[in-house]
């Protein structure tokens, strides 16, 4: 007599089962696309020219993050009075690494073409790297970029 309830239970525990998976993946979304936008951005710190050490001139502008791949962006530099520099970046959990690129950056009125590079972790809203600048004339090992989400 009671073999129909149970067949009724055994239903209702896999219903559940099914349930409770499914809310677990609707929750989950790729690494990209929670921290895809747009960014205002500031780079600041000192390097070095022409053996010189001294404090570089802050530069400041727009950030795209672009969904490519669950764990791959596009990123898309977009210097206030000068040019854009797009480059991929690799999205570990709270961690991005960006993809070697080459820029110019502007110093005293001089340009110095670098290979630019950087390690940064995610918070809410923000990301902050450590870039590298990687040049004849002008090296720089721990600017900071500050990136501001804008909402």
């Amino acid at each position: 007599m009671l073999r129909p309830y149970g067949n009724i239970f055994m239903n209702m525990k896999k219903i559940s089962i099914v349930l409770v998976a499914l809310l677990a993946l609707a929750g989950c979304t790729d690494q990209v696309q929670q921290i895809a936008g747009t960014y205002s951005y500031k780079i600041s710190g000192r390097g070095v020219i022409a053996g010189v050490s001294q404090k570089m001139d802050d530069e400041i502008g727009a950030m795209e993050i672009v969904h490519s791949t669950d764990s791959t962006a596009l990123v898309t530099f977009n210097t206030l009075g000068g040019p854009a520099y797009t480059t991929y970046a690799a999205v570990n959990g709270k961690q991005i690494t960006l993809k070697a690129f080459e820029r110019d950056v502007k110093e005293d009125a001089v340009n110095y073409h670098v290979t630019a590079s950087g390690q940064g972790t995610v918070f809410d809203g923000t990301i902050l790297f450590t870039l590298k600048y990687e040049g004849n004339q002008l090296n720089a090992d721990s600017l900071t970029l500050l990136c501001k989400k804008n909402f």
